[in-house]
């Protein structure tokens, strides 16, 4: 038997919360057991209770020489949970988790796995790892996240054991429903509120089709997280574009799946993005999408055959393309299809969790 402590920095459910749900609940063999840790109370401790997950609240601060009390109480809170639960590995969800627990682990002898969602600078990563044990693996998400990042850790972790396991989604869950006939069409984002998601262009993207069209209805599913609250700022945006009467603000939501079946098309704007589960979800649910071509986003959609991949920061290239998918119903529809085609045949729950249960299995 083993056991997984998965480890976030927040209890709110975002992409990579979703990922993690995904793993604890595929790993539910006779080899594994998981385990949920965050610092907080929220809705992914709540998810882990009721799907019967042993869930646990510890502290997440960054050890340091100026906090070294404080450091050394943490560790040894760790140490004592890790030895007591009897955990093989410890999966963390971002570098700055890594570190928090990165000394517990070596001294408990327990593996660590750190999972990269999103890029790290140089300056950042010098930073995470400096004077920390390093991590037993370190996963990407997508090919251009593993490029960007193993590229800085040649030098600072020359004996890093890498490899790249793209995210997955459940296609039973995420299904095609039955199309609405309705009067209106729905076109949505579902990101946190985070300024590189890209939030600022849809709504310039939005004002753009308002003076176009008129029987749209624009969604933006997602709050904040990791970041200052943004929301104000991006209703005050709305406002002052006119938009208050075709968008609303869902803020986090526990599952995007209802809300997402509402949307004909999805529109991920982001700036920066490593391989969003998100567009994976979209994908499965054969909604046309519309996305920015950054990182790893073409790694799951080809361009023109299961999305449109438009240029970072240019609203109006994303008016462009979601207004060839307003006027062309067709083309939706091919685009549609295509991406569940795509995401069942490379980005299945079954691959998805088979690739990491031999990864765990390879660290023990």
């Amino acid at each position: 038997m083993i056991k997984i402590a998965f480890v976030h920095s927040v209890a709110k459910i975002g992409g990579a919360e979703r990922v993690s749900q995904m793993l604890m609940q595929g790993l539910g063999k006779a080899d594994f057991t998981s385990a949920l840790v965050c610092p907080e109370h929220g809705d992914l401790i709540s998810w882990a209770q009721n799907n019967n997950i042993a869930s646990f609240l510890l502290p997440l601060e960054q050890p340091g020489l100026s906090t070294a009390l404080s450091t050394l109480s943490q560790t040894f809170q760790w140490y004592k949970f890790l030895k007591a639960q009897g955990i093989d590995i410890i999966h963390t969800a971002d570098p700055y988790c890594t570190r928090a627990v990165a000394i517990a682990a070596k001294l408990a002898g327990v593996k660590l796995l750190s999972h990269f969602h999103f890029p790290f600078t140089l300056g950042q990563l010098t930073w995470l790892l400096r004077g920390m044990p390093r991590s037993d693996r370190y996963v990407f998400c997508s090919q251009d996240l593993q490029s960007d990042i193993t590229k800085h850790l040649v030098t600072l972790a020359p004996n890093a054991s890498c490899e790249v396991i793209h995210n997955g989604v459940d296609v039973s869950r995420f299904s095609p429903s039955t199309k609405k006939v309705r009067e209106s069409l729905h076109v949505g984002i579902v990101a946190n509120l985070q300024k590189r998601k890209g939030h600022d262009e849809f709504i310039e993207m939005a004002a753009i089709l308002v003076s176009n069209y008129t029987h749209l209805h624009f969604h933006i599913i997602g709050g904040d997280i990791l970041e200052a609250p943004r929301e104000p700022y991006l209703k005050q945006k709305c406002t002052e574009a006119g938009l208050q009467s075709s968008m609303t603000f869902h803020g986090q939501v526990p599952d995007v799946l209802k809300l997402l079946d509402e949307l004909d098309i999805v529109v991920c704007a982001s700036h920066q993005e490593a391989f969003p589960i998100a567009i994976l979800e979209a994908m499965a649910m054969q909604k046309a999408i519309v996305s920015t071509r950054v990182n790893g986003i073409p790694e799951a959609i080809v361009d023109s055959e299961s999305g449109l991949l438009v240029n970072a920061h240019d609203p109006s290239q994303l008016a462009q393309a979601v207004a060839s998918l307003i006027d062309d119903e067709s083309k939706r529809s091919y685009l549609a299809n295509n991406a569940r085609k795509r995401v069942v045949e490379h980005f299945g729950l079954e691959s998805f969790v088979t690739k990491f249960e031999q990864t765990y299995k390879s660290l023990t």
